[in-house]
């Protein structure tokens, strides 16, 4: 039973838009609410116009970010595997997401139209995770200006505006869950091999979704019961249960299949990244307050709806289906604060926001048809409803704007790095290595003239000391490396490993084998900073280099 719908035997009034559209005198055109009544297809296009601007202008705003760099660098070598045979590094054993899936796909895009197509890629599966969700809420509550203001709450949103603009798997695992989500409620109604093809296509969205980013299984009993309980509320209990359970079986034999496939170098990344994640450091307040900035006023409207249906006496399963939605909307807030950590937990909003601007549509369109029924008895409906669906259109806008703002922070919380990259480039570095923190992005810029070998990252290490014939690793490696002058150049910027930038600047300083090649200054919406590029010192006339 759709949630436009109440139970058996109650008679309470429902407050639907479709009922509670003013009517207008024949010959009129129509206007406000009833205009947007009898449109189709222009409110979902103005939707997803904005959704779009909102995002471009940020896609060339900033470089690549560290996360973004990796994965494409990554693509390339995939590619290079595939087309050449190409030796590939083990990504898999660090990865939070298959390297096979998404890397490959972007990495091409990224071939065609560098970062920003790679970055356009990802708008493209924001915006029809947009589509599919203006879909689901249709299906879901037969009411086509509570689909409307979904789509408007969720593509407005700070973190839809950011993963729109950033070229890592997140868009494309949202979109396939949002996919999967589609075809599965969609498999409702249908019955026999259309049933069954629709549940299969709706477990492989999910399985390949899974495998992009590995931490989408956390919405993957979400969407098995929603569509669950979309098959109780059309067909009955026992349908609903075995939707569930098809699906869930589906799912669960493609995952399995893949992961005995894959081999223990994918196990041990899933394990590390996802399924035996260390604890971080970050309190859960810090959780909490990132949360709020990226998703409060849409959390806040789903609740509300949720509680409008739950108000209407609705069917046990169009409750039920409400509050799960709701609860999706705090799963990712929820598993963060688990594990005390901040990280990637802004693009992580957008995923269960996906879920909650359904219900956060429908609490939209229903205060809008109880105020417009008010004024309607009042005798203000022709003339003041207007004034009402604008106020709910201005609630979409502000939390719109909002999310613009939330949105330019985090896409500015890492430097540009123009300027280092350029600079780096300058270097005299044929066939030699360049040591750098966080190195992803320079080797992602340089990689045709600086391929992915000859980068040496600051967490290990391991050299050849000729002199005493042992193999040292660790601290000793690079002040062995630095004292012959091994790195062509050293890039440093004191962030992430600062206690290891701190000892190489020692070591620079004890052996005198590299000069300060360039500082360059920067500043990001999370503060300043530095980077400070070395480039090694001429060997001294008559001195024999032991390299």
């Amino acid at each position: 039973m759709p949630v436009g719908a109440g139970a058996p035997g109650i008679t309470a009034p429902v407050l639907d838009l479709k009922v509670a559209a003013p009517r207008r005198a024949p010959g009129r055109t129509q206007r406000g609410l009833a205009g947007l009544l009898a449109a189709r297809g222009w409110p979902l296009t103005a939707i997803l116009v904005v959704q779009a601007a909102l995002s471009l202008h940020l896609i060339w705003s900033n470089t690549a970010f560290q996360d973004e760099a990796e994965y494409l660098l990554a693509g390339h070598l995939e590619l290079a595997h595939l087309a050449h045979g190409t030796p590939v590094p083990l990504f898999s054993s660090y990865f939070s997401g298959a390297p096979v899936v998404y890397p490959p796909l972007a990495a091409f895009f990224d071939s065609i139209g560098g970062l920003a197509a790679a970055r356009l890629l990802s708008l493209a599966f924001m915006l029809l995770a947009t589509v599919l969700l203006h879909g689901v809420t249709t299906r879901l509550l037969d009411n086509r200006v509570a689909a409307w203001f979904a789509a408007a709450v969720f593509a407005w949103l700070g973190p839809t505006q950011f993963l729109g603009a950033f070229a890592t798997y997140d868009a494309m695992a949202l979109c396939l869950l949002a996919v999967a989500t589609w075809l599965g409620v969609r498999a409702v109604a249908k019955n026999g091999a259309a049933y069954c093809s629709l549940i299969a296509c709706a477990g492989l969205a999910m399985a390949i979704a899974d495998a992009a980013k590995y931490a989408s299984v956390l919405f993957d009993p979400v969407i098995v019961l929603v569509v669950g309980l979309a098959a109780w509320r059309e067909k009955g209990l026992r349908s609903g249960v075995g939707s569930s359970v098809l699906l869930a079986l589906v799912t669960g034999a493609l995952l399995g299949s893949a992961y005995k496939l894959a081999g223990p170098n994918y196990a041990l990344g899933i394990d590390v990244t996802t399924l035996k994640r260390p604890p971080g450091g970050d309190p859960v307040s810090a959780v909490i307050d990132l949360s709020v900035h990226g998703i409060a006023i849409a959390a806040a409207l789903a609740v509300l709806g949720a509680i409008i249906i739950s108000s209407q006496r609705r069917d046990r399963p169009t409750v039920l289906l409400a509050w799960l939605l709701v609860l999706a909307t705090f799963l990712a807030p929820a598993n963060q604060a688990r594990i005390h950590t901040t990280v990637s937990l802004f693009k992580h909003l957008a995923f269960g926001t996906w879920f909650g601007a359904i219900v956060a549509g429908y609490a939209l369109s229903e205060v809008c048809a109880l105020l417009v029924r008010w004024l309607g008895r009042h005798g203000g409906a022709r003339s003041l409803s207007d004034r009402f669906l604008a106020v709910a259109v201005a609630v979409v806008i502000v939390a719109g704007l909002f999310g613009l703002s939330v949105a330019n922070d985090q896409y500015h919380v890492w430097p540009n790095s123009r300027t280092m990259v350029g600079a780096l480039a300058r270097l005299n570095h044929p066939k030699a290595y360049l040591l750098a923190e966080d190195y992803d992005v320079p080797a992602y810029y340089l990689r045709s003239s600086a391929p992915f070998a000859q980068w040496i990252t600051m967490y290990y290490m391991g050299d050849w000391d000729a002199k005493t014939k042992t193999y040292l690793t660790g601290l000793p490696a690079y002040a062995l490396a630095i004292q012959q002058r091994y790195y062509a150049g050293i890039v440093m910027n004191f962030s992430d490993s600062d206690a290891m930038d701190q000892v190489i600047l020692k070591d620079i300083g004890t052996y005198k084998t590299y000069y300060m090649y360039k500082t360059i200054h920067y500043r990001t919406s999370a503060g300043s900073g530095e980077y400070q590029i070395w480039a090694p010192t001429p060997v001294p006339a008559g001195a024999k280099n032991a390299r």
